[in-house]
């Protein structure tokens, strides 16, 4: 018996058989399929996840003779905001995103091992453009060793203008609720090219007023979740930095070539020093830049599979980072 018995809904054969056929390829789930609302009305069976259109969510009020578990809707309104509707007419990997249980698994559930998630930092004294894609290229690079969490913690990220998606909960819900017992990250991340994330800050202030016990806090939590690595970015108003710094694994200080920016890094190495930071410290100078890419224009996936991908890549493997 499969872990998950899910049910698809949708008059479409030929779209429900081609979602059907992603999910198996990708989960060791049982799938269900129907086409028509009578053969779905006919059924008796009990699903844990039930994934349909609107014409069979208007006639499963009515099924009292079965369990539908879950329910999401497939709509074909782009920005339906009513609960459990996603749009349709998308990637199923990114429906799949919107459906938590299902996410779960397509990252994978637990931890490789029992140890506490692999801390690792990026910042850029120099304020290099290419922060933000070569932070999301080690978070793909990881993901050899399991499950990766990104954050981004710019006080102006562009990460959701990169990813063309904007979520319902952010980093700053999270916080909000990080003395929740029950509190699961899980409900807030999102996944991206084979790693997760949580939607960063939306206004540039918000960062500047989280106190550093707050940040201890959620250091703390993310020391013990559910994720073997955990990759985070740093802006330059984060309360505590050099605590958080401290309780890193690794910190990626990332630099420019030229005279004046190798400037730049000796003086936040030298301050590093003088704090006596016992995290390991890497000087990265990325000799590359975010131009020359097609349209004139930021293309992720671009990025993280082109060069920069590939000297990351080659960066944690030089070092014996990487699971291979």
């Amino acid at each position: 018996m499969k872990d998950l018995e899910i049910a698809l809904c949708d008059l479409n054969e030929d779209y429900i058989l081609r979602f059907a056929s992603y999910l198996m390829s990708e989960l060791d789930v049982g799938i269900h399929i129907f086409t028509t609302t009578e053969s779905f009305f006919a059924d008796d069976g009990n699903y844990d996840i039930t994934i349909m259109t609107e014409e069979f969510e208007e006639i499963s009020d009515f099924m009292s003779n079965k369990n539908l578990g879950q329910r999401y809707i497939l709509s074909e309104i782009a920005n339906d905001e009513k609960e459990n509707h996603i749009y349709k007419y998308q990637a199923v990997n990114c429906i799949l995103d919107e459906i938590t249980p299902l996410r779960k698994k397509c990252s994978g559930s637990t931890k490789k091992s029992g140890s506490n998630s692999k801390l690792i930092g990026v910042y850029s004294p120099v304020a290099h453009e290419l922060s933000l894609p070569f932070a999301m290229a080690l978070g793909q690079a990881y993901k050899s060793q399991g499950r990766v969490l990104f954050l981004d913690l710019e006080e102006i990220s562009i990460l959701p203008s990169l990813l063309g998606n904007h979520c319902e909960r952010n980093l700053m819900d999270l916080l909000y609720e990080i003395d929740t017992a029950d509190l699961d990250i899980d409900e807030y991340a999102h996944s991206f090219m084979g790693f997760d994330y949580i939607e960063p800050f939306l206004n540039p202030n918000e960062i500047a007023e989280i106190d550093a016990n707050t940040w201890d806090r959620l250091f703390s939590l993310l020391a013990v979740a559910n994720y073997d690595v955990i990759v985070i970015l740093f802006g330059r108003a984060i309360n505590g930095f050099n605590r958080i710094v401290g309780n890193l694994d690794r910190l990626y200080v990332l630099g420019k070539p030229g005279d004046y920016f190798k400037k730049g890094q000796e003086v936040f190495m030298n301050y590093m020093d003088r704090l006596g930071v016992e995290s390991e410290l890497e000087n990265v100078i990325l000799p590359m830049s975010a131009k020359n890419l097609s349209d004139n224009s930021y293309q992720i996936e671009e990025l993280l599979q082109g060069n920069l991908g590939m000297f990351v890549k080659k960066l944690i493997n030089v070092n014996g980072q990487s699971a291979n």
